[in-house]
């Protein structure tokens, strides 16, 4: 049974890692590419990261010794890349937004409504 799981958590960080490249090359401009880069991507790290989790515990269960060194390393790399990928998408963003490169199919400018008001007198921002 548990076997099974790991498989399904591998084929599952497989399809998101895949629609995470589709995105790359198919969205429109560079901040929905970089949402399908860093959401995708980081769904696919999280499943493969499961999968060899299940396989620690599967060893823990046989009583190998090694069942920690995969575990501990594992979670790790998770905590990791949890708190390093969203950061760096938003600072990528961020700096791609400052610098000029505006989306493309701009409804609402929020970002900039709210440096106006930061920018505005202190009686016009109540």
């Amino acid at each position: 049974m548990i076997e099974e799981l790991i498989v399904i958590f591998v084929v599952t960080s497989i399809v998101f890692s895949a629609l995470g490249v589709a995105g790359l090359f198919r969205f429109p401009d560079f901040y929905t590419r970089i949402h399908a880069a860093g959401l995708v991507g980081s769904f696919g790290v999280l499943f493969a990261g499961l999968a060899v989790l299940l396989y620690a515990y599967l060893l823990y269960a046989a009583g190998e010794p090694v069942w920690f060194n995969y575990g501990a390393h594992v979670l790790f790399a998770l905590a990791i890349v949890v708190v390093t990928a969203t950061t760096s998408t938003h600072a990528i963003a961020s700096s791609a937004y400052r610098s000029g490169n505006t989306p493309k199919r701009l409804v609402v400018d929020a970002l900039e409504q709210d440096k106006l008001k930061m920018m505005a007198p202190e009686e016009t921002r109540k």
